[in-house]
């Protein structure tokens, strides 16, 4: 039976960049995905380009790429990655000049270009309505995208918005039986089992009891391999020797994450229905994982448009600490609370305690009396710069007019941006592929 190893080596924009490096130096893996794209860091793309044509990819390409790509290289182990951002076809460009400057020309590069549907922002039917100016909309593309790309054996294939499971199945398309969707939803399934890099080796995890992997462990967490095979089931692991856990109960864990419906689960590539899916430890650090089935394809695609809104989001925090630090951070708290209750509505303005209720809020346990130190935390959308000032100015009195000792005022001002989702035909979004060669 026919197989291919992917690898996970990022699984956020600011994940470590070392376990990708160890994953193509090992020899192992046919590909490695690089999943570095979400709403927080697609936006700054959004707007670096709208000042610069040239700019919107990932700031962190050089970062990240500058090691990885000789690795690559001398393994034959190709690189999928939306480091692309707002921006693919610049970031294909410069990911072919960084390759030449590392010791790598000849690298072909694929710029996956179609995500971006600003153009057809009409032909949207999105869920709410849009209120501001909207900054950019992009369409949640699929493995097909990227299938030219793969066929012509691009040694680095960099998107923009796609699905993050697609980073990685994209890789497996070759192998797959064409008009068989289930084979296509165990790869889309694995893809989704990897993309959160150390999530599925032991990263956030915790047992009931509160045990969890060590220190030393977390600094070096190993990131996961799969071994997947043409009808869609996989093994999972770790390389020999990399801290972590892969067990049932990570993969579980990992399986269900950001999923809703299990029984449809939607992606770009087909709707998957994991009910059926069944892990296996098949050894140390190894699991098998099979019983994933599609439930048809979709014929929309999901679309995020960010929405420019008037006025700003304001954070601001101000620090007790010492005796009956708790008891003068309520009294502050609740201060504000009078002081800015006629400003806003209550759902434009958020105060709580750090460390005491700013999580779950009234399902709060009863905190220590005697807690060394507290933070009060100030959070409101403001209609405008002078509102904004005014909440900010309300904490800092709390130097001179508030409980005894506080300080350490730590404020944040931003634009206020909604992310609107909404769906278009996927026969409307075109996708086309752009090569560069690193001289």
């Amino acid at each position: 039976m026919q197989k291919r190893v992917i690898g996970c080596g990022a699984g956020f924009a600011g994940d470590r960049t070392d376990p990708a490096v160890l994953l193509a130096a090992s020899g192992m893996v046919d590909a490695i995905g690089l999943e570095c794209l979400a709403e927080r860091t697609l936006v700054p793309g959004l707007r670096s380009r709208k000042a610069d044509p040239e700019a919107g990819a990932d700031p962190r390409l050089k970062r990240r790429l500058t090691p990885l790509l000789p690795a690559a290289k001398a393994n034959n182990c190709r690189i999928i990655s939306n480091l692309g951002a707002a921006n693919p076809r610049a970031a294909g460009r410069q990911i072919a000049q960084l390759a030449s400057e590392t010791g790598c020309s000849g690298l072909r590069i694929a710029a996956i270009i179609g995500d971006d549907v600003m153009t057809l922002s009409d032909h949207v039917d999105w869920q709410e309505p849009i209120d501001g100016t909207l900054l950019g909309a992009h369409a949640y593309l699929g493995a097909e995208a990227m299938r030219e790309a793969v066929m012509d054996n691009a040694d680095v294939i960099v998107t923009g918005r796609v699905a993050d499971s697609a980073l990685f199945s994209a890789e497996l398309l070759p192998i797959l039986p064409e008009g068989d969707l289930d084979p296509l939803a165990g790869a889309t399934t694995i893809g989704h089992l990897l993309e959160c890099s150390g999530q599925v080796t032991g990263g956030n995890f915790e047992m009931p009891d509160g045990s969890s992997l060590s220190a030393q462990e977390f600094a070096h967490l190993g990131f996961p391999l799969a071994h997947v095979y043409e009808d869609g089931s996989a093994e999972i692991e770790l390389l020999d020797g990399a801290p972590g856990r892969v067990d049932i109960l990570t993969c579980t864990l990992q399986l269900l994450y950001e999923v809703h419906d299990p029984s449809a689960y939607i992606t770009p590539d087909a709707t998957l229905d994991f009910t059926g899916v069944r892990f296996e430890e098949v050894g140390h650090n190894r699991v098998r994982v099979t019983g994933a089935k599609a439930r048809g394809k979709p014929t929309l695609l999901k679309v995020s448009g960010f929405v420019e809104q008037p006025g700003f989001i304001v954070d601001i925090e101000i620090g007790y600490a010492g005796t009956y630090a708790l008891r003068r951070g309520q009294v502050s708290a609740d201060a504000l609370r009078l002081r800015l209750e006629n400003m806003f509505k209550p759902e434009d303005v958020r105060i709580d305690l750090v460390g005491v209720d700013s999580t779950l809020g009234a399902s709060s346990l009863p905190a220590p009396n005697r807690m060394p130190e507290v933070r009060v935390h100030v959070s409101a959308r403001c209609p405008d710069a002078e509102t904004a000032m005014i909440v900010e100015d309300e904490v800092y009195s709390l130097t001179l007019s508030g409980p005894a000792g506080g300080g350490s005022v730590r404020s944040e001002r931003r634009p206020s941006l909604a992310v609107v989702d909404g769906f278009i035909d996927r026969e409307l979004v075109k996708t086309r592929t752009e090569w560069s060669v690193a001289p």
